[in-house]
């Protein structure tokens, strides 16, 4: 730089990046130059007319030159930092489509701007880090000590630079996630037994087959009776077969800021039984203490999601459903009838955690799982359950068939707020019934009242919501 003010208070800032040199020329000769702080710059002269000034290390000095008879010529302020042309061209090299500018204050790095995602907001963030990453360094210098030509080299605090985010990020950063979960349970269960007795002259024998899968109810009970060679036969036959099915359904939503975590839990605790105590007292009073354990259950949907950039979402998804159910259940007894028993109910769960990445609207099966569970027992009279046809009244077959389909469905959508009045809830069609339709007509609500408010848009065919 060429320096063209000049006299008793004339002075020129020079910015001066870190390791770095300027030329400074004069326009009349220096006798005398004075650096303030030579451990952050250094002048060196090689002609009366130009100073080669270089940046040592971070910070701020300012350098006096003096001409003939010790008058002053002009005095530079210095200003050391970084260099931030190098991370400016890599901003621009790996974030295209951002507006992103960057400020050294203090050494400490100052982003600016705005960007499309929050991707490309934590990019910046990793360039400027790796930019500063070694450079912490040289805003601290070693000291040697020692004598007799032996040193000891002593570490000191280092400076760490700090990185100030202020990036603004512009788009759809606000993620709706719905999530279906679905299953169908099918079970089967048959039962077939023979029980019987033969009964004679000094004979007296029964026999009773028991059941291998679980105690059977609404079973049919018939008798048959014989006789041969005077002994009389009886056997009893227990005879059921009970199928059901089962649907649930759950289809929870939820809607969180991109990189926020969001949860949803609907349910609610369900105390299960978890012990039964009787105790005998001296007067013999019995004392039943039983012990209780609170379990939840309900729908819970815990995610995360990330824009990574248009049409791209990071998604990561934990969903739990659980219910109370008597499949599985005990009843557990006592020898006293006076003393009730106490049944442990089981808690069906269907959970599944993962990390996916898909487009705004596209959906993924994130669980499923099939299940086909066939068990069969078949029990009878030794010797006697062998005897072809026969046989059969002295055996007993159980036979009990599970099939289970899960399906956990998830779908993100990019939204945006809308105004209140494009909202439509699901009671603005939903009247009460006056008291002459409640009495004699039997009615809780009016079907398709028109005092509510109604949805805006055309519609065809019925429409609301019916209560009854």
């Amino acid at each position: 730089m060429r320096i063209s003010n000049v006299g008793p208070g004339a002075k020129e800032a020079i910015k001066l990046g870190l390791n770095k040199a300027v030329v400074v020329d004069l326009p009349s000769d220096a006798h005398d130059i004075l650096v303030a702080d030579p451990s952050l710059a250094d002048a060196v002269t090689r002609t009366s007319r130009r100073i080669y000034l270089f940046g040592k290390s971070i910070g701020q000095t300012n350098i006096f030159v003096f001409g003939p008879d010790g008058k002053e010529i002009v005095r530079l302020d210095i200003r050391i930092e970084r260099d931030i042309a190098e991370l400016e061209a890599n901003l621009r090299r790996f974030i295209r489509d951002a507006d992103i500018s960057v400020e050294i204050v203090s050494d400490n790095i100052v982003l600016t701007g705005t960007v499309s995602t929050t991707l490309d907001s934590t990019t910046a963030a990793d360039l400027a880090e790796a930019f500063l990453k070694g450079g912490e360094a040289t805003t601290r210098n070693i000291t040697a000590q020692g004598n007799n030509g032996d040193a000891a080299i002593f570490a000191e605090d280092r400076q760490t630079s700090q990185i100030v985010n202020l990036l603004r990020v512009e788009g759809e950063d606000q993620v709706t996630l719905k999530v279906t979960v679905a299953e169908v349970s099918r079970q089967v269960l048959k039962q077939l037994g023979f029980s019987g007795s033969i009964t004679g002259s000094g004979v007296d024998f029964s026999f009773s087959n028991p059941s291998n899968l679980g105690n059977a109810t609404n079973t049919t009970a018939s008798t048959f009776h014989g006789s041969v060679g005077g002994f009389d036969l009886s056997s009893s036959m227990n005879a059921m077969e009970q199928a059901g099915v089962m649907r649930t359904l759950a289809e929870p939503s939820l809607t969180a800021i991109s990189g926020q975590e969001a949860k949803l839990y609907v349910g609610g605790d369900y105390r299960l039984a978890s012990g039964q105590e009787v105790t005998q007292e001296d007067d013999g009073s019995k004392t039943v203490t039983r012990e209780v354990e609170s379990v939840e259950y309900g729908i819970e949907l815990n995610f995360k999601p990330v824009v990574l950039g248009p049409g791209r979402i990071s998604l990561f998804i934990e969903t739990k459903v659980s219910e109370p159910t008597f499949e599985g259940s005990i009843v557990n007894g006592n020898s006293d009838a006076s003393v009730p028993g106490q049944t442990y109910l089981a808690i069906r769960k269907r959970e599944a955690s993962t990390t996916v990445e898909l487009p705004s609207g596209g959906s993924i099966v994130i669980a499923g799982l099939v299940q086909d569970n066939v068990r069969q027992a078949i029990s009878g009279l030794p010797g006697m359950s062998k005897i072809p046809v026969f046989g059969a009244l002295f055996r007993s077959k159980d036979f009990i068939r599970n099939e289970s389909e899960l399906v956990i469905i998830a779908t993100p959508y990019l939204v945006r707020p809308v105004a209140r009045s494009a909202i439509s809830r699901p009671d603005d069609n939903f009247n009460p019934a006056n008291d002459l339709e409640s009495g004699f007509l039997g009615h809780v609500n009016r079907i398709y009242g028109a005092t509510g408010k109604k949805p805006e848009g055309r519609y065809y065919g019925s429409v609301g919501f019916i209560y009854k």
